[in-house]
C-alpha cells in the first residue's frame, strides 16, 4: 500500500475571506502533483551505543550453562526431566541485580560495573541433604558469584534478604512432577468404577482421564497447609473444555476437597465432595446418593453447545467494516534509537534500561528525562486475583500470578494488532529446568501520537496547539485465563503513565438459582460470573534531585476565614494542608475521597525557582483500587501491600520485591511478609520507594462473554513533575503550531508550523509478516510454564 501524505506549507499569509476558496484550489493541485512526490523516510532502527553497560540484564546463556553446571556438581542435581521429589533439582537461574549504593557508583561515578552474581532456586529432596524441619523436602535459593565461575567463586543462600529463605515442599512451587502426582491421583479416583458412573451423569462427558473426556480438573490457588498436623489440603473443581480452550467458563458445578500431603501419592484421598447444594463427607456418601435417586443432577452445557465461547469472528459485518482501520506511520521515520545488546532506549530526552525476569517480567532501571534520574528503578512486583462465591472453589482462590510468571509467560506479541503498525519488538530468555528458554516479540517499543493535544489556547490574537507525542512500551502476559496488557507511556512534560489491562476467559462458577446471586450475574444457561478483585503491585523508586527525598501528603480542605478587605464576614473557602509522612509506619495511604489530595515524592534539599521543594506526584488514574477484603481465609499474610493503595519504605537491597514466587501457597508464613518492611524508619531526607497498586474490582457481565474486553477492564498511575521544574516542559518541542491573527485587519494572518508540518511524500506501507511467529509447542497455562521455544 502506498501512501501520499501532503505537505502544510510552514507559513501562510492569507486573508480570511479567501480561505475557503483557496482551500478546494490548493487541495487539487497538490494531489495532481503526485508524481513529483519524493518517499518519506522508512521506520527502520535507529541504534546506539550506551555510555553505560545494562548491569541489570538477565544472565547470558555461557554464564547460566557455566552456573548449572557448577551446581550439578556441588549438590547432586539430577536432569529434571528425570527428577522426582526425592531428588535435587534446579528450577530457575537469573542474574541478581546489583546493590543501589553500587549500581550508582558506577553509573554516576567512575567506578567498575558491579560484579555478576547469579540466584538459583533449587529443591532438595535428596536424603544427604535432609532437613528435619522439612521431612518432604525443600526449596531453597542460592546466590552464586562473582562471575564467571572461578576459585573464587562462592555458592551461598540468600539469607540476606529480608525474607524465608527456606520454604516447605508442601506450601513450595507446583511443578509439572508435583502436578503429575495430583492428577494421576485424581484420575485413579474419577476412572474406579464405583465413581465413574456418578461423574459422567454429572457431567454429560466421557470420565476425567479417557482420551475422549471434555473434563478439566483444577485445584485451588492456594493450597492449604497445616503445619502443626503437616495436612496439606486444596478444593477442586471439575470444568469442562472444548477447542478453543475455554473451560474457565464452562463450570460443572462439582467440587472435591483432596488431601495431597507429602510426596507419595498413594496416600492422597478426596475427603469431601460438594455438588449443587449438598456437601457429601466422603466418596462412599457421595456415591450413595447418586444410586439412590436423591442427588439432583444439575442441568449442563452439553459439548456441541459451546460455540458461544469462540472468542474470534463469527459472522456479520458493520457499515464500512470492509476498509482497513487507520495505521500509524512516521513520515521523517523513526525518532527514537536503542541499543539491543544492552535494550537501552532514548526518545525526546528520555533515556532508560529495561531488564527482565522470569517471575515479573519488564522492569525500567535508571529512567532520565532531561538528564536528571527520576527513577532508580520502576516495575511490576506481584498481582492477586481474590474471588467470592457460592462453591468452594471461588471461595478459597486467590492467585499470586508471579508464581506462575509474569515474564515465561509473555507470549509473542502479535505486529499492528497487540502493538501499532510501527512498532519495534524485543525477544526475551530466561532459563529453568535446566534449560535456556527463548521467547519471540515479548515487548514491543513504539512512538503514538495521542488523539488530544497537551496544550492547547486561544486568545484574542492567536492559537496556539502542541501536539502529543508518547513513547510506549508494552508486554502482555497470559497466566491461564487472564491477558495483561503492561504499559509504561512517557510524555514529553516528564510526566510517566503505568497501566495495566485485562482480557481473556472469566474464571467462572456454576450458576445456582438458590445461592449464586449475591456473587455475580447469571451470564449463560449454567454460566455465573464470579466477582473478584484484581491488585497489582508496582515499585517505583523515585530519586528526585537525588536519594535524599521525603514524602509529603497535601489535603484539599474546606475552612473558614475573615480576610482584611471584608471584615465581618467569614467565607467558606478551599485550602491546602500539608503534611510530611514521618516514618514507614505512617505510610500506608488510601486515596482520598473526591481526589482531594495530592501525593508527592519532593527532594529533600532541593528547591526551584520559586521556592517550592522539586517533586514528583503520584496521581492515581484509571480505577484506582485496593482490596476489598481486609481479611480472608485464602489471604491472610501473602500480599499485605493490598489492602491500602500506596506504600513508602526506606529503600534496602535486602528488601528488593514485595512479593515472592513462594508466597503463592504459604497463607500464614510467607517467604515475603510486606509489612516487615515496615520497621518504623524516618522517610524524611532518605531513599524513598513508594509501592504503588493497580486493580479493579470486577464483577462479570455480559460485557464479558466470551472474554473480557480491555476498553473497560483498566488500571493506571501516573508520575509526573510536580514543582520540579521552573516552567512546563513542552516549549521546547518542535511539535507544535502558532496561528496569529488581528481582529482589526482581517487581511492578515500568519501560520507557524515550526518544522512540524506533514510533509508530501509517498509512504511505502509494506505488509506485515508474521513468518517469525510459532505457537505450536508452546503451552499456554496455569500449570505448565517455561516452555523453551525453538
Amino acid at each position: 500500500m502506498t501512501l501520499v501524505a501532503e505537505a502544510m506549507p510552514a507559513s501562510i499569509h492569507i486573508g480570511q475571506a479567501a480561505l475557503k476558496k483557496r482551500a478546494h484550489e490548493e487541495i487539487m493541485e497538490r494531489f495532481h502533483k503526485r508524481e513529483d512526490v519524493s518517499s518519506c523516510s522508512p521506520s527502520t532502527p535507529d541504534y546506539l551505543t550506551p555510555e553505560k553497560a545494562n548491569i541489570w540484564a538477565q544472565l547470558t546463556d555461557e554464564e547460566t550453562n557455566e552456573v548449572y553446571a557448577y551446581l550439578t556438581v556441588k549438590y547432586n542435581l539430577t536432569v529434571y526431566e528425570n527428577a522426582t521429589h526425592y531428588d535435587n533439582f534446579v528450577m530457575w537461574i537469573e542474574t541478581i541485580r546489583p546493590n543501589k549504593t553500587d549500581a550508582l557508583a558506577y553509573l554516576d561515578g567512575n567506578a567498575t560495573a558491579p560484579p555478576r552474581y547469579a540466584k538459583a532456586v533449587m529443591f532438595f529432596g535428596n536424603d544427604d541433604f535432609a532437613d528435619p524441619e522439612f521431612p518432604h523436602g525443600y526449596w531453597e535459593t542460592y546466590q552464586i558469584g562473582p562471575l564467571p565461575i572461578t576459585n573464587e567463586t562462592v555458592c551461598e543462600p540468600m539469607d540476606w534478604l529480608n525474607a524465608k529463605n527456606k520454604v516447605s515442599f508442601q506450601v513450595g512451587y507446583q511443578d509439572s512432577t508435583r502436578n503429575a502426582l495430583y492428577y494421576s491421583f485424581v484420575e485413579s479416583v474419577f476412572m474406579d468404577p464405583e465413581v465413574r458412573p456418578v461423574i459422567e451423569d454429572i457431567t454429560k462427558s466421557p470420565t476425567y482421564g479417557l482420551d475422549n473426556s471434555t473434563l478439566e480438573i483444577w485445584m485451588t490457588d492456594p493450597l492449604y497447609w497445616d503445619k502443626e498436623t503437616d495436612v496439606l489440603g486444596t478444593w477442586s473443581a471439575v470444568f469442562g473444555t472444548n477447542d478453543y480452550d475455554a473451560g474457565d467458563i464452562l463450570s460443572h458445578g462439582l467440587y472435591f476437597l483432596c488431601d495431597i500431603s507429602g510426596r507419595d501419592a498413594s496416600k492422597y484421598t478426596i475427603t469431601k465432595w460438594f455438588y449443587g447444594t449438598t456437601l457429601y463427607n466422603s466418596t462412599g456418601e457421595f456415591v450413595d446418593a447418586w444410586k439412590s435417586g436423591k442427588m439432583e443432577i444439575l442441568p449442563q452445557v452439553l459439548s456441541n453447545e459451546t460455540d458461544w465461547t469462540f472468542p474470534a469472528y463469527v459472522s456479520g459485518a458493520r457499515d464500512l467494516d470492509e476498509k482497513q482501520a487507520p495505521v500509524a506511520v512516521e513520515p521523517d521515520g523513526r525518532r527514537w534509537a536503542y541499543s539491543e545488546s544492552d535494550r537501552y532506549f532514548t526518545w525526546m530526552d528520555w533515556e532508560f534500561f529495561v531488564a527482565w525476569d522470569r517471575d515479573r517480567g519488564m522492569a525500567l532501571y535508571d529512567v532520565k528525562f532531561k538528564g536528571e534520574r527520576i527513577l532508580y528503578e520502576l516495575g511490576l512486583q506481584e498481582a492477586i486475583a481474590e474471588y467470592a462465591g457460592d462453591d468452594p472453589f471461588q471461595m478459597n482462590t486467590v492467585f499470586l500470578d508471579s508464581a506462575y510468571g509474569f515474564g515465561n509467560e509473555a507470549w509473542g506479541l502479535i505486529p499492528g494488532y497487540d502493538c501499532p503498525y510501527n512498532a519495534e519488538y524485543f525477544n526475551v530468555s530466561w532459563h529453568s529446568f535446566g534449560e535456556n528458554n527463548y521467547q519471540n516479540n515479548s515487548y514491543c517499543a513504539y512512538e503514538f501520537l495521542e488523539d488530544y493535544p497537551i496544550s492547547r489556547h486561544v486568545a484574542g490574537s492567536y492559537v496556539t496547539v502542541n501536539k502529543n507525542p508518547t513513547f510506549v512500551l508494552r508486554t502482555v502476559t497470559t497466566i491461564g485465563n487472564y491477558d495483561y496488557n503492561f504499559a509504561y507511556k512517557f510524555f514529553v512534560d516528564g510526566t510517566i503513565d503505568v497501566s495495566v489491562r485485562a482480557a481473556g476467559y472469566i474464571q467462572g462458577s456454576y450458576y445456582v438459582n438458590e445461592t449464586s446471586e449475591p456473587f455475580g450475574y447469571k451470564l449463560g444457561k449454567t454460566l455465573a460470573g464470579s466477582f473478584h478483585d484484581h491488585v497489582l503491585n508496582f515499585k517505583a523508586d523515585l530519586d528526585i534531585g537525588g536519594t535524599e527525598n521525603q514524602i509529603r501528603e497535601v489535603s484539599f480542605v474546606q475552612d473558614t476565614q475573615e480576610f482584611p478587605w471584608a471584615p465581618g464576614t467569614e467565607y467558606t473557602v478551599k485550602k491546602r494542608v500539608s503534611e510530611l509522612i514521618e516514618t514507614e509506619d505512617d505510610s500506608k495511604i488510601t486515596w482520598p475521597a473526591n481526589g482531594a489530595g495530592a501525593l508527592l515524592v519532593e527532594s529533600s534539599n532541593q528547591t526551584n525557582k520559586w521556592g517550592a521543594p522539586r517533586a514528583y506526584r503520584i496521581v492515581p488514574g484509571a480505577s484506582p483500587v485496593h482490596r476489598l477484603l481486609n481479611q480472608s481465609v485464602s489471604l491472610v499474610n501473602q500480599a499485605q501491600w493490598a489492602n491500602d493503595d500506596v506504600a513508602f519504605t526506606v529503600q534496602k537491597d535486602s528488601e528488593p520485591f514485595s512479593s515472592n514466587l513462594f508466597n503463592a501457597h504459604d497463607i500464614v508464613d510467607p517467604a515475603v511478609k510486606f509489612n516487615d518492611f515496615l520497621d518504623g524508619e524516618s522517610l524524611v531526607g532518605a531513599d524513598v520507594v513508594a509501592w504503588i497498586n493497580l486493580g479493579l474490582h470486577h464483577l462479570p457481565n455480559t460485557q464479558d462473554v466470551p472474554i473480557t474486553i480491555f476498553n473497560t477492564a483498566q488500571s493506571s498511575f501516573i508520575l509526573t513533575p510536580y514543582n520540579f521544574f521552573d516552567e512546563a516542559q513542552i516549549r521546547d518541542m518542535k511539535d507544535q503550531m502558532f496561528y496569529s491573527y488581528s481582529e482589526d485587519d482581517e487581511s492578515v494572518s500568519s501560520w507557524d508550523f515550526y518544522g512540524s508540518e506533514v510533509k508530501q511524500c509517498v509512504y511505502d506501507i509494506k505488509a506485515l509478516s508474521y513468518d517469525m511467529f510459532n505457537y505450536e509447542g508452546m503451552a499456554i497455562g496455569k500449570e505448565t510454564t517455561n516452555i523453551a521455544s525453538p
